[in-house]
């Protein structure tokens, strides 16, 4: 018994060096952030971003001793940039897809969503005739060609969540599709939001999909890398202080 707790002790001793070891060599890492997508990022008006993915990327960072540097970019070509070495790391609310894995290689999650629509309280389930707006390049755009686009939908899109409920609340669009933690804790929660509500269920599959970092295919040090400091901020209760500051209620899982 005492060789067989040695031998877990030694293994778990070992593990944890070996992610040091893996993140010895990372000085600093470049996030790419989209900074319309309140509250995970917002641009401030001094041009800082703020909001629970740059706060997640800072404890990642300090976890693994590297400087944090962040680089705002347009969601709909985060990825092409990411890909063409603008900087080292999507953390901008990308869910695992298929489709995104075929362009680049995820981190675990680091919180997970579902998708759902937002329209004026007492609106009708049925949208034949009427515009859903979306962020461009999400999956929300995906989603809602695929479940009406051929079906007399106008599928609009916006380069940030932000005019997505600017039209919405004005009545340019009849309903917008995005995150359902993200419509509950940032319009529906304002008074511009006051007279919206969420209609029908969650879409998809009606679960919740994985939120994670996204990297290049090829960097699998820094992937190695960033998954240790997940799983470290996890468990020293620092991702759960940075939630709390967000959100009234579990998002991970």
């Amino acid at each position: 018994m005492y060789k067989k707790i040695t031998a877990l002790m030694l293994a778990g001793v070992l593990g944890l060096a070996a992610g040091q070891a893996g993140a010895a060599g990372i000085k600093e890492i470049r996030w790419g952030v989209d900074g319309g997508y309140p509250p995970f990022d917002v641009l401030s008006p001094s041009g800082e971003i703020t909001g629970f993915d740059p706060d997640i990327a800072k404890a990642v960072c300090a976890e693994l001793k590297a400087r944090c540097v962040f680089v705002k970019q347009p969601f709909d070509s985060m990825i092409a940039a990411l890909n063409a070495n603008k900087y080292d790391a999507i953390i901008a609310s990308l869910n695992i897809t298929p489709e995104r894995e075929k362009e680049v290689a995820f981190t675990d999650k680091y919180y997970a969503s579902a998708p759902q629509l937002v329209a004026r309280k007492g609106s009708k389930q049925g949208l034949t005739g009427k515009t859903v707006g979306v962020q461009s390049g999400s999956i929300h755009e995906a989603l809602a060609k695929k479940l009406w686009g051929s079906k007399g939908v106008k599928i609009t899109t916006y380069a940030n969540q932000d005019n997505v409920y600017l039209d919405l609340a004005s009545g340019r669009i009849d309903a917008a599709l995005q995150d359902n933690i993200q419509a509950a804790t940032s319009f529906l929660n304002t008074e511009h939001g006051k007279n919206f509500a969420f209609l029908g269920p969650k879409l998809g599959d009606g679960g919740s999909t994985p939120v994670a970092i996204a990297l290049r295919k090829n960097d699998s040090e820094l992937k190695a890398a960033i998954n240790h400091a997940l799983a470290a901020i996890r468990a020293n209760g620092q991702y759960e202080k940075i939630r709390k500051q967000y959100f009234s209620f579990d998002i991970y899982n």
